[in-house]
């Protein structure tokens, strides 16, 4: 069976001019996810459909024991903005699913490499492109759709095996990733070593260098290295603003919208 990966693929106009007909897809599968939310939240019958959890924490709990256990062959994903978690339990979960030979793709937005420097160098397979609706589909048989926010603004997500709702999440998946990229492109290197990465988990949330680099059994020497390497690559001037740019203020004017590890992340 062929892969919707192989080809070359629409250009990069062509998917410009078919994004309408990929927002429609999105807004109608949300108008059907948020009409069963509804429906089950005023105690009517939804078969096929539950509420998984409320808030990132609980959705991620969830995932992490009702979903992922009983999930065999595949993970596929969409996520329109992922943001720099310091803690982010989901790579603990993902790094079991890796470990059990599940294949994880998950796409997302040019924007979420903006806002999570990390991302492409710690999921080197991510995809980038016109995600607009979160959503993940296991074993191409089960959806988890985010639902309506909670009376106290939190997100909520939803199970959901009905065919009205799988179909159209495995449509959207195909259509979105036939017009997705790789985010490291081919032949390169992600822009941050996983040394890197855990050294910039743990600027983050202001660790000691003397700790880091007990952790890690390198000198202080290494440590300031690895930061200054950082600091460049985020183009930052000095660790706070660099701890910023982690958190995801690539986007104010205080750092460079160029930095080099956006060099290949497309201007609007």
């Amino acid at each position: 069976m062929t892969s919707p990966m192989s080809g070359s693929g629409p250009s990069r106009d062509d998917a410009q001019l078919r994004a309408p007909s990929l927002a429609a897809a999105a807004v109608e599968l949300s108008s059907v996810v948020n009409g069963l939310a509804v429906t089950s939240l005023d105690g009517g019958r939804t078969p096929g459909f539950r509420r998984l959890g409320v808030g990132a924490e609980q959705i991620e709990r969830n995932l992490a024991t009702a979903v992922e256990p009983l999930t065999r062959r595949s993970v596929w994903s969409i996520q329109p903005i992922m943001n720099f978690d310091p803690v982010d339990g989901s790579r603990t979960t993902n790094a079991r699913s890796i470990e059990r030979g599940l294949t994880l793709l998950t796409i997302t937005t040019e924007r979420t490499l903006r806002l999570n420097p990390l991302l492409s160098s710690e999921k080197p397979d991510v995809r980038v492109g016109p995600a607009q609706f979160q959503c993940i589909i296991a074993d191409e048989a089960t959806a988890v759709v985010a639902g309506p926010l909670s009376e106290d603004g939190f997100p909520t997500a939803w199970l959901a095996t009905r065919s009205d709702v799988v179909d159209r999440v495995l449509s959207l998946w195909h259509e979105t990733l036939a017009r997705s990229r790789p985010a490291v492109p081919e032949g390169t290197s992600p822009p941050f070593t996983p040394r890197q990465c855990l050294v910039a988990r743990r600027l983050v949330v202001g660790t000691k260098d003397a700790a880091i680099a007990r952790e890690l059994g390198v000198s202080l020497r290494t440590v300031a290295a690895e930061i200054s390497h950082l600091v460049t690559q985020l183009g930052a001037a000095n660790r706070a603003a660099a701890t910023l740019a982690l958190r995801g203020g690539t986007q104010t004017s205080e750092l460079s919208p160029y930095a080099p590890y956006l060099r290949s992340v497309h201007e609007p």
